[in-house]
């Protein structure tokens, strides 16, 4: 659930070698872990799968993985050495065997063709440069016949009740910013496009929503929380390129802390998970 960038198009993710978003990402897929095992069943894991997670981040996902696939493998590959030695610390801590993380460029992967039964990425294309060409690169390393997986997300697909004007024009405003530093908040609807330039088919499409209520506080409040700390990270370079001010910025956290106390608080984002197949 980290990020690799493509060579010569970004220096590096723009969160990479930070503790605090190794701590994000863990989080990130606690909130996320219901629609986690939803893709992975419509991914088709099952045991004696060799599978490869690129831009593995800390291996949040990977580690989950592994578990599916036993007595399989998962690789994790990722760009942020940070990232790679977390991930090796966590799988290590968990008793996890048949895992391996590396760094590695999603873009000039150092596996042979046809290695992998799937190859699988989350959250990493918005970040990417040449979509279609990280995805040709994926289609490479997987078996004929094989999986390639892809999901993002889509920030037109995000619903709150009660509304939160202020967050979400600050949420608008960060997507808008980061499109400038190569980075797609609604690259979720593009995908179909992206998998038929880079050769894959036939091509499925799951608009996979997630979601939460009071009924789940605490579910709620990860899922509420991803935003957030991206937010709080981006904080000062938003202040500083006049994009909000520090008053703003306060204002919308209340808004948030008054949605998270509303007894009918409701929050949905969406999710693309797009799979094709190798021809």
């Amino acid at each position: 659930m980290g990020e690799i960038l493509n060579s010569g198009s970004q220096d590096k993710y723009v969160h990479a070698g930070k503790l605090e978003e190794v701590v994000r990402l863990e989080a990130q897929a606690q909130a996320f872990g219901r629609l986690l095992e939803k893709e992975f069943e419509i991914v088709g894991l099952k045991p004696g799968m060799k599978v490869l997670d690129a831009g593995c981040g800390t291996g949040a996902v990977a580690r989950r993985m592994a578990a599916k696939v036993s007595p399989g493998e998962v690789y994790g590959i990722d760009i942020d050495s940070l990232f790679i030695s977390e991930a090796k610390k966590l799988a290590t801590n968990e008793g996890i065997k048949n895992i391996g993380f590396e760094l590695g460029n999603v873009d000039d992967l150092k596996h042979y063709d046809g290695t992998f039964d799937v190859s699988y990425c989350r959250l990493v294309l918005m970040h990417v440069k040449n979509p279609i060409k990280t995805v040709t690169e994926l289609k490479r390393v997987t078996k004929k016949g094989g999986i390639v997986a892809v999901s993002d997300n889509d920030d037109g697909g995000v619903i709150t009740y009660p509304e939160m004007p202020k967050m979400m024009d600050m949420w608008a405003k960060y997507g808008r910013s980061a499109k400038t530093r190569g980075e797609d908040r609604y690259i979720g609807r593009q995908l179909f496009s992206i998998f038929s330039q880079a050769g894959l088919s036939p091509i499925t499409i799951y608009p996979l929503p997630i979601h939460a209520t009071q009924q789940t506080p605490e579910i709620l409040k990860m899922l509420v929380s991803v935003p957030v700390q991206i937010m709080e990270l981006c904080k000062e370079t938003m202040v500083k390129e006049g994009l909000v001010t520090a008053e703003y910025y306060e204002e919308a956290m209340k808004e948030v802390q008054a949605f998270l106390s509303h007894p009918g608080a409701f929050a949905m984002g969406l999710t693309f998970l797009v799979v094709g197949k190798v021809p």
